[in-house]
């Protein structure tokens, strides 16, 4: 064993083996470090688009409201309108609505309830 150890191809095989272990060990300690720099680096893109997507979420919560806000306040005005008009000019007590006009008059209230709020109202109201 202690001649092996003296022979100089075998101390230049232990050294060679010692240095491709330490260098082995180097790459490995230093693949780590850039996988967690990258891990770190996507939890922060992924916390920049989440912040992001919050804000704008804010902004549409607040115009949402804003909308809300403005039918609220528009509503009572159409109710009080329309009674007016029951009230001023009552159909007379022989009126009646045939089916076509029926037909039409559900037709534009489902498609008022069911328009976009940035559309405007018919008549400019």
């Amino acid at each position: 064993m202690i001649s092996l150890l003296a022979n100089r191809h075998i101390l230049i095989a232990l050294a060679l083996a010692a240095g491709m272990s330490g260098l082995w060990g180097y790459g490995r300690y230093q693949f780590h470090i850039g996988y967690q720099a990258a891990e770190n680096i996507r939890h922060l893109a992924d916390l920049e688009s989440f912040k992001s997507e919050s804000i704008r979420l804010q902004g549409l919560s607040e115009s949402f409201e804003e909308q809300l806000k403005a039918l609220r306040e528009a509503q009572p005005k159409i109710v009080e309108r329309y009674n007016r008009v029951v009230i001023e000019k009552p159909l007379p007590a022989d009126c009646l609505i045939d089916a076509d006009r029926l037909r039409e008059l559900n037709a534009a209230i489902s498609s008022a309830n069911t328009s976009k709020s940035g559309q405007p109202l018919p008549g400019g109201r």
